[in-house]
């Protein structure tokens, strides 16, 4: 890992000597003059010229082909093929990158390995080998000199971005472009580095191996390093073989379907560890069950975060508007002073939106999509794990769906929560609870006194309430009597309760006994003062 964010440093290092600028955005036009857009540039051609930019560009390009909403069906689809048809390294080059990083030649590592690749990606190609022991393996090979490609590409796009905000004099109104880039580029970078996507196939591995009908490949670490993974060599067809998906029943798409969609919630929300790019393509259907391959995105949520979702869920499914404006506030970061009202507007549109969806066709992803626009159209910045998992979301619902239409998230989640619950989460949720309940008793306590010094302020002018406001003496001598019979209520209630709690707890020494006898007494004679006061007050 060291020496891989050394290369990285070097590489960024090298990128500020204006030479280095010059050359590559001289390759990029020399790329670009190879194409003829006479007849305009089409789906197909876009996708060769971001082939043949580089690693950099076909990442964007894939990135681009999950908006739909920004461009056409055509040219997603289009896009979307940068995901596996990259040309790919030729034999020398892969075998030498081999014995480069794991210090011997492929022959004196593997017991057999097939030179033509299992398939090929902007960062590096998979090819399958066999072990010294017969085990049949998997081994991606990053492709040599993409680290400093990647880091030149990304310093020229900012140089770029970078000039146009000076000259256009401002960074409002329109999308962060610089912020997306950065963001890119720490994706990027991170997957550059394979021994990350080692440890994430560690982590799901322990995480999903106990669980039915669910596999996840193996990784060899020893063989795993920065350039190199390792891992075991699984086959079958994917969720997105429409044709094999046809030829199953409806009841066996219908179970597939919620297996994999009940999996997914269980990472979501039992392990705060999930596959960040689940798309048809990463599902394999093996063996009656499904197995997982590329663990290069993965997303991770907190305890704290998972109870956040489930409070803005459980507020829109209740309509409650209040619940949704709290849950909202522990996730979003106002730019500004918060405008509580505006808020809660946007809140009840959210709320109305979705109170008629039942549980078939509540779609959660678009649902943590539309949250997020309304909140920073409002001047909010969102928890970026609210950006990845919805990401996630709306991938999975569509993997999903592409077995069974009848199979929705929300559904899942629903089940999981009446199956049971993560022993932190429930944990956080009794102790928010109680916080909550001993927080409104101060409160409750504490209203009494503060409505007297109110309206003792109210009566000297110290304060103004939409004007100068004065209270007679009568008036305020009987809005105190009010407030000090609550006050009595509020004390009756509270020594009798306690009585309650110290003979329910079993007290067995009389010292105790003398304090659930006090409590008795004191909170019977609070509730016939307070009988007598209800009984003989008159209105005057």
């Amino acid at each position: 890992m060291a020496g891989f964010l050394q290369a990285l440093r070097n590489a960024r290092k090298k990128t500020k000597d204006k030479v280095d600028y010059t050359q590559r955005g001289k390759e990029i036009i020399a790329i670009l003059k190879k194409y003829d857009y006479s007849d305009g540039l089409t789906p197909t051609m876009t996708v060769d010229i971001l082939q043949d930019l580089g690693p950099t560009f076909v990442k964007l390009g894939q990135i681009a082909s999950t908006h739909t909403d920004m461009l056409s069906v055509e040219y997603c689809d289009a896009l979307a093929r940068l995901r596996s048809s990259v040309a790919p390294m030729d034999a020398e080059t892969v075998h030498s990158q081999i014995e480069k990083y794991l210090g011997k030649p492929t022959d004196e590592l593997f017991a057999s390995f097939e030179d033509k690749p299992l398939g090929a990606a902007s960062i590096g190609q998979v090819h399958k080998a066999e072990l010294k022991d017969g085990t049949v393996v998997a081994v991606k090979v990053r492709r040599p000199g993409v680290v400093d490609t990647v880091a030149q590409d990304f310093a020229l796009i900012e140089r770029i971005l970078d000039i146009g905000e000076k000259f256009s004099g401002s960074k409002d109104g329109g999308v962060d472009l610089m912020t997306m880039v950065v963001e890119l580029e720490k994706t990027s970078i991170y997957e550059l580095d394979f021994t990350n996507e080692a440890r994430n196939l560690v982590r799901f591995y322990e995480n999903n191996n106990e669980r039915e009908d669910v596999k996840i490949p193996k990784c060899y670490e020893e063989l795993s390093n920065e350039a190199i993974l390792v891992e075991d060599f699984v086959s079958g067809p994917e969720v997105g073989d429409t044709e094999y998906v046809a030829s199953l029943s409806i009841e066996e798409r219908d179970r597939l379907g919620n297996l994999v969609a009940d999996n997914y919630v269980e990472q979501i929300l039992t392990d705060g560890f999930y596959h960040a790019d689940p798309h048809a393509g990463n599902v394999l259907l093996v063996d009656g069950g499904i197995e997982w391959i590329d663990f290069g995105m993965m997303g991770t949520i907190s305890s704290k975060q998972r109870q956040n979702l489930l409070d803005i869920v459980t507020a829109l499914v209740k309509r409650d508007n209040y619940g949704l404006k709290r849950a909202v506030l522990q996730i979003a970061h106002p730019r500004g002073p918060i405008n509580h009202g505006e808020l809660l507007d946007m809140c009840e549109q959210m709320t109305s939106q979705y109170a008629d969806s039942d549980l078939e066709s509540f779609d959660t992803g678009n649902l943590l999509s539309t949250l997020q626009g309304n909140l920073e159209a409002e001047g909010y910045d969102i928890d970026p794990f609210l950006t990845n998992l919805g990401r996630g979301l709306i991938t999975i619902e569509g993997t999903v769906k592409a077995l069974s239409p009848r199979v929705n998230i929300m559904d899942c989640i629903t089940r999981h929560i009446n199956t049971g619950f993560d022993p932190d989460m429930l944990e956080r949720m009794v102790e928010s609870f109680v916080m909550k309940g001993v927080q409104g008793a101060e409160d409750l306590v504490g209203l009494p006194t503060k409505a007297v010094e109110t309206l003792d302020m109210l009566q000297k002018s110290q304060i103004n309430v939409g004007g100068d406001l004065t209270l007679e003496p009568k008036t305020v001598k009987s809005i105190n009597h009010m407030v000090r019979n609550v006050i009595l209520a509020l004390l009756a209630c509270t020594l009798f309760i306690g009585a309650c709690m110290l003979c329910a707890a079993g007290a067995e020494t009389g010292g105790q006994w003398m304090l659930t006898g006090a409590g008795y007494g004191f909170g019977a004679v609070g509730f016939a003062l307070m009988i007598y006061v209800f009984l003989t007050v008159r209105n005057d």
